[in-house]
């Protein structure tokens, strides 16, 4: 397999898991239905959970990995370098989807909710994700040593293998009498928080990939992607030195991206708001230069919010929820600019085209608010119905606000995945009608 063939199967995979956590989260829906829910051939109670852990880990799992390993792929091919690899690390990766999609559908194991990389507790959803992140360390140890100068793609590629050794170190140290749902819980804390760092990471190539020009020099490009590796350094660190599972240990990664991503994340923000508001933004057609304002708009909002969070109330999940809005918008648009039109894959513009990124732009913008605004009155997060204490006007217009942008959103990314895919499939057939 070539590195477009790579390039292209990342991209397929990546789109895919999209569709699949698109297809959860209505087996979701319709686990909660009145009578649909007794029509399922699974018991709707057990499946709930299960179905949501599904849904989390390819909607932001599966979906941030796979375009990682389509950019380390296209990255290559524009060096003209050879694949090395073949298709070792996308059969991979599709054995471990195939492995975190089954004991959802065949009711196997425990359902764990923990941050980050939420788990069913059974040996085929664990071989799963060994094999998802098995198939991203591959290519990343190719993309450290195919050519010498450091880059961004270098960075992702070393902050991505600094993850897996915290999940390789907590596992290593962790007690195996520690009751399960902890368990997860702190193999998981230290290598998560490492992966937001991979996660901006990508926001930045992406956001100077779709530019077509430099946004920052290179100076400061190197700067920046440099302090996303060297604070997420102590993280592995951190394993000998502490109890894996003390408050300390918990709480130093809370701190270190507290005070490791904003200085990255300033430079690189400060470089693409001079370029937006410049002359030279003008020559992006008008698709690009509104998708990077509004990846710009929505993860900045995300930042500041961030400078605001309490820990118990919605403004944590209004920060991250903007935070990640806005590195969707930066995948979105880089699957359409740079990717789709690599791959040769065409595509139709038009107003559906552009109506999506209006829509999940502005409706992720009104959902975080919303949270912002309620857990600025005090409204707990991860609760529901009527232990949220809605009891004033003002929590249930901010809920409200929050329910209409995520409705909002939602139709943006389906129209995203539908049209996406479909565009995939057709140059497929396409190929093979003459090849």
């Amino acid at each position: 397999m070539t590195l477009k063939g790579e390039c292209r199967s990342w991209t397929i995979l990546a789109i895919s898991a999209l569709a699949i956590a698109g297809v959860f989260a209505l087996l979701l829906v319709l686990s909660r239905t009145p009578i649909v829910q007794d029509l399922l051939p699974w018991p709707w109670k057990s499946f709930f959970h299960k179905g949501l852990v599904a849904h989390v880990v390819f909607s932001f799992v599966v979906w941030f990995l796979a375009t990682l390993g389509a950019l380390w792929c296209y990255r290559l091919s524009q060096l003209k370098n050879k694949s090395v690899l073949g298709s070792v690390p996308i059969v991979l990766a599709v054995i471990g989807c195939i492995g975190l999609i089954l004991p959802a559908l065949l009711d196997l194991g425990t359902a764990e909710l923990n941050n980050y990389v939420p788990v069913m507790d059974h040996w085929i959803y664990y071989t799963g994700l060994v094999c998802l992140f098995a198939s991203l360390g591959l290519i990343a140890v190719r993309q450290l040593f195919s050519y010498e100068e450091f880059d961004g793609y270098k960075a992702c590629a070393i902050l991505y293998l600094l993850a897996l050794s915290c999940f390789a170190l907590a596992f290593y140290y962790l007690p195996d009498d520690l009751a399960r749902p902890s368990y997860n819980e702190r193999l998981f804390w230290g290598g998560g928080h490492i992966l937001q760092f991979v996660n901006t990471g990508l926001l930045f190539l992406t956001w100077m990939l779709v530019a077509k020009e430099s946004v920052i020099t290179s100076l400061y490009s190197q700067v920046a992607f440099g302090l996303l590796v060297v604070f997420a350094i102590p993280g592995v660190l951190i394993y000998p030195l502490f109890d894996v599972t003390g408050q300390v240990a918990r709480d130093f990664y809370t701190a270190m991206l507290l005070y490791g991503l904003p200085l990255p994340s300033f430079i690189l923000s400060i470089g693409m708001a001079s370029f937006l508001l410049s002359k030279r933004s003008q020559n992006l057609d008008p698709l690009s230069r509104l998708a990077l304002w509004l990846s710009f708009l929505t993860y900045n909002l995300g930042g500041f919010y961030g400078l605001m969070l309490d820990g118990t109330d919605t403004r944590v999940p209004a920060h991250y929820h903007a935070v990640i809005g806005g590195i969707n918008l930066s995948f979105m648009i880089f699957y359409h600019r740079i990717l789709l039109p690599f791959l040769q894959i065409g595509f139709k513009e038009g107003r559906l085209l552009k109506a999506q990124y209006w829509l999940y732009g502005l409706g992720q913008i009104m959902h975080a608010s919303g949270m912002f605004l309620a857990g600025s009155q005090g409204v707990p997060r991860k609760t529901a119905g009527q232990a949220q204490s809605l009891d004033n006007i003002e929590k249930v217009l901010s809920m409200g606000l929050m329910g209409v942008g995520g409705l909002i959103a939602v139709i943006g990314g389906v129209l995203f995945v539908i049209m996406t895919l479909r565009w995939i499939i057709k140059a497929r057939g396409l190929h093979e009608k003459t090849a």
